[in-house]
């Protein structure tokens, strides 16, 4: 996914009580839930977002 998106910053974070969670280091304070299934579908579609996407540009 990185490849897909170089200039985006995030990273896997396991926990035990609820599994993997996605931390976004450009939208603070949010964990997103990976999925359905094994995939990154939920978090693919954050990636994709507005808001997101603008302040990735801001960083820039």
């Amino acid at each position: 996914m990185q490849t897909a998106f170089p200039c985006d910053r995030f990273e896997a974070i396991f926990f035990e009580a609820r599994g993997w969670r996605m931390k976004c280091f450009d939208c603070p304070g949010k964990l997103y839930t990976p999925g359905p299934g094994e995939t990154l579908s939920n978090f693919h579609i954050h990636l994709r977002n507005r808001r997101h996407r603008s302040l990735v540009a801001d960083r820039f």
